[in-house]
């Protein structure tokens, strides 16, 4: 890492720009702002305590009150130094203009190490700086020094969420997972202001947290600006399933904190039975008879749904489908680390050649979970459905055209659906789609009354001839 600096500036410019070298990389080079500067409301004191503020880009801005002081009418605003023009012990002022460069690239180091920058707060900075500077106050016995605090302690365990491993299949933590985890930080973030709070002591995490929390989430109304790029100006409830998802994310976030006034097992993950739609084998035909080639974009994505929806895979294992050999593709599941080892569908094949033998190029999950829907719109897969929902304590029923609702996990629902109305055997399924347990696979078979009445009049008719 290298500071580098405008040769026509000095180092105490109050606006220097901060260049960090991360990784002998250009593309991680990071631009920020530190500037040091006193509280003019309190001048009328002797020594006030000079603070910092890390800028970078509009959206960005760190806090940190330094234990460093000054007589505010000694102090050069502008150039954030001892004033060049008064009567000043020389190795006093040379003394404070030195911690002022010396904690500002302090503060410049934490930030740039700091693995997700998205979720940083001042008082994240705060802890960080202090347990830098003073590591006496946190060590004992050897430990490594961890925060006090539930938010801090949040920001800190997603920061290490990349390095982390999940202790059932030694992989690294996933980027879905790891954006779930800023999202619940998120929402904590708003309990707190909602409850006029900067941060909650590990000592507070209790029954009366725990049903403070689930009230606010469940009254709470977030508005939904655009979809897709549309303006749509919604303001909704959390489903109880949000609600549950955010409770879960808590009790992964303090697994590892020690003597908290509440069990994890305490803490109830609410679970909602949504009626999720998956595209029937018919469906899926209209996708791949539509002839998408004047929109270049929506072909390409209605390719990479279908060989999703023909070997069982999630989006996230969709760069592995092309490890073919002898007919079959074979890989180790991202989420699970199960291997799977499926056949090589027709339709797979057909979308493999029509890309010379490679996978069709590269496309972000967000936009594949976008243009699918409009993919299907266009070959007017429209069916309007009805699903119900509790929002807000409440259920809702919830009308909205078939196309609206699908998504990438409406892949591997698709296949086991599929392949269940088929009368295919269920193990043989659960061995293509990796899934270990018949709990978790009938999850995706989204198969009606009506149909399991249809199937079995099918096979009685076999056997009763």
């Amino acid at each position: 890492m290298h500071l580098f600096e405008n040769s026509c500036a000095t180092l105490h410019t109050c606006c220097a720009k901060v260049v960090y070298l991360h990784n002998q990389t250009l593309s991680n080079i990071i631009m920020a702002t530190v500037k040091a500067f006193i509280r003019t409301s309190t001048k009328e004191k002797d020594f006030v305590n000079v603070r910092f503020r890390l800028t970078d880009g509009r959206k960005m801005q760190l806090f940190h009150k330094s234990d460093i002081k000054v007589n505010p009418t000694d102090f050069d605003a502008k150039n954030e130094k001892i004033k060049a023009k008064i009567i000043y012990n020389a190795k006093q002022r040379n003394d404070f203009d030195k911690s002022i460069i010396d904690r500002k690239k302090v503060i410049s180091e934490i930030y740039l190490n700091a693995t997700d920058k998205s979720i940083l707060t001042s008082d994240w900075l705060e802890d960080v700086i202090d347990r830098k500077l003073f590591p006496a106050k946190y060590v004992s016995d050897e430990e490594v020094p961890a925060p006090t605090t539930l938010l801090v302690h949040v920001a800190d365990f997603i920061n290490n969420a990349p390095k982390r491993k999940d202790k059932k299949n030694n992989t690294y933590v996933t980027p879905g997972t790891i954006k779930s985890y800023k999202t619940n930080y998120q929402r904590l973030i708003a309990y707190a202001k909602y409850k006029k709070r900067k941060d909650f002591a590990f000592s507070e995490i209790n029954m009366k947290f725990y049903d403070d929390y689930v009230e606010f989430l469940t009254n709470r109304t977030v508005k939904i600006k655009t979809v897709r790029g549309i303006e749509v100006n919604l303001e909704k409830q959390y489903t109880k399933g949000t609600i549950g998802d955010a409770v879960k994310a808590l009790k992964t976030f303090i697994a590892d904190v020690k003597d908290l006034p509440i069990e994890r097992k305490e803490l109830y993950v609410f679970t909602e039975e949504v009626d999720n739609v998956y595209l029937n084998e018919t469906e899926l035909q209209i996708l791949r008879d539509y002839d998408f080639s004047a929109i270049p974009h929506l072909d390409r994505v209605v390719d990479w749904f279908l060989l999703l929806a023909w070997t069982a895979s999630r989006i996230s294992d969709k760069n592995q489908l092309g490890n073919i050999k002898n007919g079959f593709i074979k890989y180790e599941q991202q989420k699970t680390g199960n291997s799977v080892y499926i056949p090589v569908h027709p339709v797979v094949t057909e979308i493999i050649a029509k890309y010379n033998g490679q996978l069709p190029e590269q496309i972000s999950d967000q936009k594949i979970n976008d243009y699918i829907k409009d993919a299907c719109k266009l070959a007017g897969i429209n069916e309007i459905k009805s699903i119900t929902r509790i929002r807000g304590g409440k259920k809702v029923m919830e009308t909205m055209p078939k196309y609206d609702l699908i998504s990438s996990h409406a892949c591997r629902r698709s296949f086991c659906t599929n392949m269940y109305l088929r009368g295919m055997d269920t193990l043989m399924i659960m061995a293509i789609s990796g899934h270990k347990t018949l709990k978790s696979f009938l999850i995706y078979i989204k198969v009606s009354q009506q149909q399991h009445a249809e199937m079995m009049a099918k096979k009685w008719s076999e056997i009763y001839k």
